[in-house]
């Protein structure tokens, strides 16, 4: 399969809450869920454990299965590496180990579509985004997002449901301009886009993300959101990066 567009999705959700967009579209499309590596038996990871789980690598294999689901409503697949997710593990994950294993899933001419990391700056989010960079540096097309809800925990930039300029003065936009800065390229270079989902392709959306059934209370309650908010998730944002020269 020729592939026009891979969506890295830090967690089991991540391309379905933020890139609807995407996997809605007529493109040639994958999504890599790069913390999808099952921990050992008895561990209970602190979000797991939110979201009333009594064993992690159970609750999984649960969001394996339900991101399987979810996936379907827009006829796409996912791979899903190793690696272990930020509640499994005290250390950081090294961005070049993601980049060795993207290795033999992206190909040349594929955009790569990666979390912006705002919001919270989630340490997961951040690493798959600090992997993307380096693949631009070796030449890929990247595309970031506005990784949901994480992005709009003080709502969205005004520019967004106006469908105005990236440009805007709002606290919101000034607070995501001063986290795009961290990718050490020009915010200014950035191509952004907003895009209002059809009536149609918003309710596809719900229902997809609310096939996550055992993240749907944890994320309401850590963000102070309602995911049926039809503010929420109707909107989506990508910022396309300039090619290295």
């Amino acid at each position: 399969m020729d592939l026009d567009a891979v969506i890295l999705s830090p967690h089991f959700d991540d391309a379905v809450l933020s890139c609807w967009h995407v996997l809605a579209s007529a493109r040639e499309v994958l999504v890599v869920n790069v913390f999808a590596g099952e921990p050992p038996a008895g561990t209970l990871g602190s979000w797991d454990r939110l979201a009333g789980a009594t064993d992690s690598a159970a609750a999984v294999r649960r969001r394996m299965e339900e991101d399987r689901r979810a996936l379907a409503f827009a006829g796409r697949a996912a791979v899903n590496l190793p690696f272990l997710d930020g509640q499994y593990r005290e250390a950081g994950q090294t961005p070049g180990e993601i980049v060795e294993a993207l290795h033999g899933v992206v190909v040349g001419g594929t955009r790569i579509y990666a979390p912006a990391s705002l919001g919270d700056h989630h340490r997961d989010h951040t690493a798959v985004r600090d992997a993307a960079l380096a693949l631009r540096a070796d030449g890929a097309e990247v595309a970031m997002y506005a990784d949901l809800p994480h992005a709009t925990v003080l709502g969205w930039p005004r520019w967004v449901p106006n469908g105005g300029s990236a440009t805007g003065t709002d606290p919101v936009s000034e607070r995501w301009a001063r986290q795009l800065e961290g990718t050490n390229v020009p915010v200014k270079r950035m191509v952004a886009n907003a895009h209002r989902l059809s009536v149609g392709d918003h309710a596809a959306k719900l229902k997809a993300v609310l096939t996550y059934r055992s993240q749907v209370a944890p994320l309401e309650h850590v963000f102070g959101c309602s995911l049926q908010d039809p503010q929420l998730l109707a909107f989506e944002v990508e910022w396309r990066l300039p090619l290295i020269d």
